[in-house]
Protein backbone atom coordinates (compact mmCIF):
# COMPACT_ATOMS: atom_id res chain seq x y z
CA UNK A 1 0.00 0.00 0.00
CA UNK A 2 2.61 2.12 0.70
CA UNK A 3 5.19 1.62 -2.23
CA UNK A 4 1.63 2.62 -4.91
CA UNK A 5 0.99 6.04 -2.78
CA UNK A 6 4.65 6.77 -3.48
CA UNK A 7 4.08 5.65 -7.38
CA UNK A 8 0.97 7.61 -7.33
CA UNK A 9 2.58 10.78 -5.67
CA UNK A 10 5.70 10.54 -8.33
CA UNK A 11 2.80 10.20 -10.80
CA UNK A 12 1.84 13.54 -9.79
CA UNK A 13 4.51 15.10 -8.35
CA UNK A 14 6.05 14.51 -11.73
CA UNK A 15 3.27 16.37 -13.70
CA UNK A 16 3.37 19.62 -11.64
CA UNK A 17 7.68 20.06 -11.58
CA UNK A 18 7.81 20.18 -15.29
CA UNK A 19 7.78 23.49 -17.09
CA UNK A 20 5.23 25.01 -18.76
CA UNK A 21 7.28 25.10 -22.16
CA UNK A 22 8.10 20.92 -22.05
CA UNK A 23 4.73 19.45 -21.81
CA UNK A 24 2.58 18.58 -25.10
CA UNK A 25 -0.71 16.38 -24.59
CA UNK A 26 -1.26 13.60 -26.50
CA UNK A 27 -3.84 10.98 -26.68
CA UNK A 28 -4.70 7.74 -27.50
CA UNK A 29 -7.76 4.72 -28.24
CA UNK A 30 -7.12 1.37 -26.96
CA UNK A 31 -8.75 -1.96 -27.31
CA UNK A 32 -7.53 -5.46 -26.69
CA UNK A 33 -8.12 -8.77 -24.50
CA UNK A 34 -7.37 -9.44 -20.38
CA UNK A 35 -6.13 -12.80 -18.71
CA UNK A 36 -6.80 -12.75 -15.28
CA UNK A 37 -7.03 -14.90 -12.14
CA UNK A 38 -7.52 -14.88 -8.24
CA UNK A 39 -4.47 -15.23 -6.27
CA UNK A 40 -5.70 -16.58 -2.96
CA UNK A 41 -7.55 -19.59 -1.49
CA UNK A 42 -11.06 -19.97 -0.80
CA UNK A 43 -12.09 -20.42 2.99
CA UNK A 44 -12.82 -24.15 2.34
CA UNK A 45 -9.15 -24.77 1.83
CA UNK A 46 -6.44 -24.15 -0.97
CA UNK A 47 -8.00 -23.54 -4.60
CA UNK A 48 -6.56 -24.07 -7.71
CA UNK A 49 -7.33 -21.29 -9.73
CA UNK A 50 -7.94 -20.98 -13.93
CA UNK A 51 -7.63 -18.14 -15.87
CA UNK A 52 -10.23 -16.35 -17.90
CA UNK A 53 -10.10 -14.16 -20.63
CA UNK A 54 -11.65 -10.54 -21.08
CA UNK A 55 -11.75 -7.40 -23.43
CA UNK A 56 -10.42 -4.55 -22.28
CA UNK A 57 -10.07 -0.77 -24.00
CA UNK A 58 -10.48 2.35 -23.27
CA UNK A 59 -8.71 6.05 -23.54
CA UNK A 60 -5.44 8.29 -22.53
CA UNK A 61 -4.14 11.39 -22.48
CA UNK A 62 -0.45 11.52 -21.84
CA UNK A 63 1.60 14.26 -20.89
CA UNK A 64 4.65 15.09 -22.04
CA UNK A 65 7.45 16.67 -19.63
CA UNK A 66 11.22 16.29 -19.94
CA UNK A 67 12.96 14.31 -22.27
CA UNK A 68 11.47 10.65 -22.70
CA UNK A 69 9.82 11.34 -19.53
CA UNK A 70 5.92 11.64 -19.81
CA UNK A 71 2.77 11.45 -17.39
CA UNK A 72 -0.08 9.29 -18.11
CA UNK A 73 -3.81 9.29 -16.87
CA UNK A 74 -6.08 6.68 -18.58
CA UNK A 75 -9.81 5.54 -18.27
CA UNK A 76 -10.22 2.05 -18.90
CA UNK A 77 -12.93 -0.93 -19.23
CA UNK A 78 -11.36 -4.05 -18.18
CA UNK A 79 -13.43 -7.53 -17.54
CA UNK A 80 -11.69 -9.85 -15.19
CA UNK A 81 -12.08 -13.17 -13.08
CA UNK A 82 -10.77 -16.42 -12.50
CA UNK A 83 -12.38 -19.74 -12.39
CA UNK A 84 -12.02 -22.94 -10.00
CA UNK A 85 -13.10 -26.61 -10.02
CA UNK A 86 -15.78 -27.69 -7.25
CA UNK A 87 -17.39 -30.86 -6.03
CA UNK A 88 -20.01 -30.65 -3.61
CA UNK A 89 -22.62 -33.40 -2.60
CA UNK A 90 -24.95 -33.31 -5.67
CA UNK A 91 -22.66 -30.20 -7.99
CA UNK A 92 -19.46 -31.14 -9.77
CA UNK A 93 -18.61 -28.51 -11.95
CA UNK A 94 -16.97 -24.83 -12.74
CA UNK A 95 -17.74 -21.95 -10.73
CA UNK A 96 -16.32 -18.83 -12.78
CA UNK A 97 -16.76 -15.44 -11.28
CA UNK A 98 -16.66 -12.50 -13.94
CA UNK A 99 -16.57 -8.59 -12.79
CA UNK A 100 -16.53 -5.40 -14.97
CA UNK A 101 -14.09 -3.01 -14.31
CA UNK A 102 -13.76 1.26 -14.88
CA UNK A 103 -10.27 1.23 -14.22
CA UNK A 104 -8.16 4.41 -13.60
CA UNK A 105 -4.49 4.02 -13.82
CA UNK A 106 -1.92 7.04 -13.11
CA UNK A 107 1.53 5.93 -14.74
CA UNK A 108 4.80 7.51 -15.03
CA UNK A 109 6.19 6.04 -18.44
CA UNK A 110 9.71 6.79 -20.19
CA UNK A 111 9.84 6.81 -24.02
CA UNK A 112 12.81 5.98 -25.99
CA UNK A 113 14.15 8.31 -28.55
CA UNK A 114 14.20 6.68 -31.74
CA UNK A 115 15.44 7.90 -35.05
CA UNK A 116 13.25 4.95 -36.85
CA UNK A 117 9.68 4.01 -36.58
CA UNK A 118 9.48 2.26 -33.53
CA UNK A 119 9.66 3.95 -30.49
CA UNK A 120 9.69 1.45 -27.26
CA UNK A 121 8.43 2.76 -23.74
CA UNK A 122 7.66 1.51 -20.28
CA UNK A 123 5.27 2.18 -17.87
CA UNK A 124 4.92 2.09 -14.13
CA UNK A 125 2.16 3.54 -11.49
CA UNK A 126 -1.13 2.58 -9.50
CA UNK A 127 -4.79 1.92 -10.73
CA UNK A 128 -7.82 2.33 -8.95
CA UNK A 129 -10.88 -0.39 -10.18
CA UNK A 130 -14.48 0.47 -9.74
CA UNK A 131 -16.69 -2.38 -9.95
CA UNK A 132 -19.96 -1.75 -12.92
CA UNK A 133 -20.89 -5.67 -12.39
CA UNK A 134 -20.27 -9.04 -11.30
CA UNK A 135 -21.67 -12.29 -11.83
CA UNK A 136 -20.87 -15.91 -10.78
CA UNK A 137 -21.39 -18.55 -13.52
CA UNK A 138 -21.96 -22.14 -12.11
CA UNK A 139 -21.29 -25.20 -14.80
CA UNK A 140 -22.40 -28.27 -13.90
CA UNK A 141 -19.64 -30.86 -15.63
CA UNK A 142 -22.59 -33.85 -15.36
CA UNK A 143 -25.22 -32.45 -17.97
CA UNK A 144 -23.69 -28.85 -19.13
CA UNK A 145 -26.24 -26.77 -17.75
CA UNK A 146 -25.04 -23.07 -16.32
CA UNK A 147 -26.49 -21.01 -13.82
CA UNK A 148 -25.51 -17.20 -13.74
CA UNK A 149 -26.40 -15.22 -10.82
CA UNK A 150 -25.32 -11.76 -9.79
CA UNK A 151 -22.27 -12.08 -7.52
CA UNK A 152 -22.53 -9.69 -3.87
CA UNK A 153 -19.85 -11.15 -2.42
CA UNK A 154 -17.44 -8.72 -4.57
CA UNK A 155 -15.96 -5.86 -3.46
CA UNK A 156 -16.88 -2.47 -5.46
CA UNK A 157 -13.68 -1.39 -5.41
CA UNK A 158 -10.19 -2.36 -6.04
CA UNK A 159 -6.74 -1.02 -6.42
CA UNK A 160 -3.00 -2.37 -7.33
CA UNK A 161 -0.18 -1.82 -8.90
CA UNK A 162 0.25 -1.42 -12.83
CA UNK A 163 3.31 -1.95 -15.51
CA UNK A 164 4.21 -2.69 -18.69
CA UNK A 165 5.55 -2.00 -22.18
CA UNK A 166 5.43 -1.10 -25.25
CA UNK A 167 5.88 -0.16 -29.19
CA UNK A 168 5.01 2.75 -31.16
CA UNK A 169 4.83 2.71 -34.41
CA UNK A 170 5.05 5.62 -36.61
CA UNK A 171 3.85 4.57 -40.00
CA UNK A 172 3.58 7.63 -42.56
CA UNK A 173 1.13 10.39 -41.21
CA UNK A 174 -0.48 8.08 -38.38
CA UNK A 175 1.26 6.08 -35.68
CA UNK A 176 -0.06 2.95 -33.93
CA UNK A 177 0.97 1.55 -30.82
CA UNK A 178 0.85 -2.12 -29.32
CA UNK A 179 1.01 -2.90 -25.27
CA UNK A 180 1.26 -5.58 -23.10
CA UNK A 181 0.64 -4.77 -19.04
CA UNK A 182 0.34 -5.94 -15.98
CA UNK A 183 -2.08 -5.70 -13.03
CA UNK A 184 -1.37 -6.73 -9.51
CA UNK A 185 -4.46 -5.89 -6.88
CA UNK A 186 -3.54 -5.02 -3.73
CA UNK A 187 -6.75 -5.18 -2.08
CA UNK A 188 -9.34 -8.09 -1.23
CA UNK A 189 -11.95 -8.12 -3.63
CA UNK A 190 -14.27 -10.20 -1.27
CA UNK A 191 -16.66 -8.79 1.11
CA UNK A 192 -16.40 -10.29 4.56
CA UNK A 193 -18.87 -12.91 5.97
CA UNK A 194 -20.00 -13.65 2.18
CA UNK A 195 -20.69 -16.51 0.63
CA UNK A 196 -16.81 -17.01 -0.02
CA UNK A 197 -16.16 -17.29 3.79
CA UNK A 198 -13.31 -15.86 5.14
CA UNK A 199 -10.82 -15.88 1.97
CA UNK A 200 -8.88 -13.58 0.63
CA UNK A 201 -8.49 -12.98 -3.07
CA UNK A 202 -6.75 -10.38 -4.89
CA UNK A 203 -6.45 -9.83 -8.95
CA UNK A 204 -3.94 -10.83 -10.73
CA UNK A 205 -3.21 -10.93 -14.86
CA UNK A 206 -2.54 -9.34 -17.79
CA UNK A 207 -3.56 -7.18 -20.75
CA UNK A 208 -2.34 -7.08 -24.24
CA UNK A 209 -3.87 -3.76 -26.31
CA UNK A 210 -3.87 -2.31 -29.52
CA UNK A 211 -4.11 1.63 -30.14
CA UNK A 212 -4.34 5.02 -32.09
CA UNK A 213 -1.86 8.03 -31.55
CA UNK A 214 -2.82 11.17 -31.76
Amino acid sequence: MQNLKLLLLLSIALLLAAPSNAQRIRGAIKLGMTHTTFSGNLASGETTWENVTGIAGGGSAELELIGGLSAIGEVLYFRMGAKTRVQYNDFPGVLTSRSSYLAVPILGQFRFESSGVVRPRFFLGGAALFALESVILAESTTDGQIFVEEDESIEPFDYGLMFGAGLDLYLASQRFTIEARSYRGRNDVTKPHSETGDSILTNQGWAIMLGVLF
